[in-house]
C-alpha cells in the first residue's frame, strides 16, 4: 500500500521544512534560496510556494527584499496542515471497498475501521509540529540522526539523465493531452517489464514502475512551462525514483519532440549493489522506455483530443 506522499505534496513538504529552518532568522526567503534548499524544479517553485500561501501557512512580499516566510512560529504548525495544504483533506472521500463516494446508505464492512485509522494518522501528523520536523532534518544534515531500522534508503547514488522522442504530432495537441491528463499509473506501469524484454537476450525484465506522475508546471493545460516527470521503481536490490522535467519542442507544424532531463537517484541495499556502468544502462533504458510509452498513449490514445485540436 502506498503511503507516500504525491510528488506536489512532496515538495509542499520541503519547502515548509525550508521556511521552518529559516524561520528564526527573521528574513523572508526567495524563490531561488528555496530551490536550493529542497531540489526541487525551479519552474514548479511559485507553485508550490502559493499553496503554503493559499493555506494561510506562509505570506509572501514582492520587492527586492521580499520573499516567502512562515506566517506564524513553525512550531504552531502541524504536519497536518501542510499535508492538506498540496493533498486536500486527509479525510476518505470515496468507499474503501468501492470506486463511488462513501455513503451511509451503502457502507461497506471496513467503513468504522478505516475511518477510525485515517482519524489515528491525522491525530498523529497533528500532533506533530513542523519545528519538530524541521530539527529532524537539520539533524540528518549534519548526521546526528540515527538511521531507523526500517530505513528505505541506504548507499544513495544519483545519475543525471537526458532523452528525447519523437511524437507525430502537433506541440498543441501534445501540450493538451499532457496538460489534461492526470492518471498515467496504469498506462505506464507495465513499461519498465517491457523495457527488458526490449533489450533481447539474457536481460532480466525489470520491475513495474509505480507512482508515475505528469504534472503541468505552469497555469493551465493548453501552453504550460513544461511537465514534472516522476515515477519510482522497487525491487530486491533496491529502490529508485526519477524526477524530471519534461518539456514538447516542436519540430515542424505536424510533429514534435518530448526532451527530458532530470535525476535517478537509486538506493541500493547490500544484497545485490550495482556497478556504475550496468546502474546507468538500466536507467537510461528505463528513461527510454517510459518517453516512448508516454508518445505511444499520447498518439494512440486520445485520437478525438488530436483531431479536434488539428481542426482548430
Amino acid at each position: 500500500m502506498n503511503m507516500t506522499l504525491s510528488k506536489r505534496g512532496d515538495y509542499v513538504m520541503r519547502s515548509a521544512i525550508a521556511l521552518a529552518r529559516a524561520y528564526d532568522a527573521g528574513a523572508p526567503r526567495k524563490i531561488r534560496e528555496v530551490v536550493a534548499d529542497t531540489d526541487m524544479p525551479r519552474t514548479f517553485a511559485s507553485q508550490i510556494l502559493a499553496d503554503l500561501v493559499r493555506a494561510g501557512l506562509a505570506v509572501s512580499r514582492a520587492g527586492r527584499d521580499g520573499g516567502y516566510r512562515l506566517s506564524r512560529p513553525p512550531a504552531e504548525i502541524s504536519v497536518l496542515e501542510v499535508v492538506e495544504a498540496a493533498e486536500g483533506s486527509l479525510r476518505a472521500e470515496r468507499c474503501a471497498l468501492g470506486e463511488g463516494p462513501c455513503r451511509w446508505e451503502q457502507v461497506c464492512p471496513l467503513h468504522e475501521t478505516w475511518t477510525q485509522a485515517t482519524a489515528r494518522l491525522s491525530e498523529l501528523l497533528t500532533e506533530t509540529s513542523l519545528a519538530e520536523v524541521a530539527a529532524r532534518d537539520a539533524a540528518i544534515e549534519a548526521g546526528m540522526y540515527p538511521i531507523p531500522s526500517d530505513s528505505h534508503r541506504s548507499h544513495a547514488r544519483t545519475l543525471e539523465l537526458s532523452d528525447l522522442v519523437h511524437v507525430e504530432l502537433p506541440a498543441p495537441s501534445v501540450d493538451e493531452v499532457l496538460g489534461s491528463r492526470r492518471n498515467w499509473s496504469a498506462a505506464l506501469g507495465a513499461t519498465v517489464h517491457e523495457v527488458g524484454e526490449l533489450e533481447g537476450q539474457g536481460v532480466r525484465p525489470l520491475p513495474l514502475v509505480a507512482d508515475c506522475s505528469i504534472e503541468p508546471l505552469g497555469e493551465g493545460a493548453a501552453a504550460p512551462n513544461g511537465y514534472m516527470l516522476a515515477w519510482r521503481l522497487s525491487e530486491p536490490g533496491g529502490r529508485s525514483h526519477f524526477e524530471g522535467e519534461l518539456h514538447v519542442e516542436a519540430v515542424d507544424a505536424e510533429r514534435c519532440e518530448l526532451t527530458v532531463s532530470g535525476s535517478w537517484h537509486q538506493d541500493v541495499d547490500e544484497a545485490g549493489p550495482l556497478d556504475k556502468e550496468a546502474l546507468e544502462q538500466r536507467a537510461r533504458r528505463v528513461l527510454r522506455g517510459v518517453l516512448r510509452r508516454v508518445a505511444r498513449e499520447v498518439e494512440e490514445g486520445p485520437q478525438e483530443t488530436a483531431q479536434a485540436a488539428r481542426q482548430r
